[in-house]
């Protein structure tokens, strides 16, 4: 690892050729094996993954990209699809997603140029991460809030499904005269109160669940600001 230099990076690309396969997976461990001194406490690591198609060497290249993600060199991983088809687009988000990264497109040589061009721009790459992280933690807060609203209803809806049930036996037993006045009286009060008591019940859950999903929701947000902060100040 060295600072850029555009002759000597021409000369390593003029060693190779291409041969159409297209091993991501190699790849991405190879970029942590070249970074493994790097750790993401003492330094920004940005990784580029630009690729024209899906991986054709079966090397798991989600497994290495969450590995690489997850090592403690913590680079922002950014991943272009150069003219790729819907398959290999596909493929490559799945990569960024689980990588929290950010995924691109471009279509030709001078779109790539512009793209890679921003690496020199290190603030506006940690502001356009910080706002992809906001969003996706967002999201997820909204998906547990409707999941939480599906719940509660519910088993609202049990409870008064419930309580209307025991209410019709009680009555129908009444006017039967299988069941005095007293008893039935009885009865009937038992199950408003445990009625009551079931409701309020599950609109404390309701509360602590709220309360759970927004904390979650809280500490997830600071974690992405505080790493933010930590990498452009």
């Amino acid at each position: 690892m060295s600072n850029y230099n555009a002759g000597e990076f021409q000369a390593a690309l003029n060693k190779f050729s291409p041969s159409g396969w297209t091993p991501i997976g190699l790849a991405l461990r190879e970029a942590k094996n070249d970074l493994a001194s790097f750790d993401g406490a003492n330094n920004t690591n940005i990784v580029y993954l630009v690729s024209d198609g899906i991986d054709t060497c079966e090397d798991q290249p989600i497994e290495a990209a969450k590995d690489l993600y997850s090592s403690n060199i913590s680079p922002i991983i950014n991943v272009i699809g150069f003219d790729v088809d819907s398959e290999g687009q596909n493929q490559l988000r799945e990569i960024a997603a689980a990588t929290e990264g950010i995924y691109g497109t471009v279509t030709n040589e001078g779109e790539l140029q512009k793209e890679l061009d921003n690496l020199s721009n290190l603030t506006e790459k940690w502001k356009e991460w910080l706002e992809q992280g906001k969003q996706k933690i967002e999201s997820k807060k909204l998906q547990n809030d409707l999941a939480i609203f599906s719940y509660i209803t519910k088993e609202e809806i049990k409870a008064t499904t419930e309580s209307t049930k025991i209410e019709l036996i009680l009555s129908y037993l009444h006017e039967a005269g299988r069941m005095n006045d007293e008893s039935y009286q009885y009865l009937e009060t038992k199950r408003i109160e445990y009625h009551r008591w079931i409701r309020k019940e599950i609109k404390k859950f309701e509360k602590e669940l709220k309360a759970l999903n927004e904390a979650s929701y809280s500490e997830a947000i600071k974690a992405l600001e505080d790493k933010y902060i930590s990498n452009t100040q």
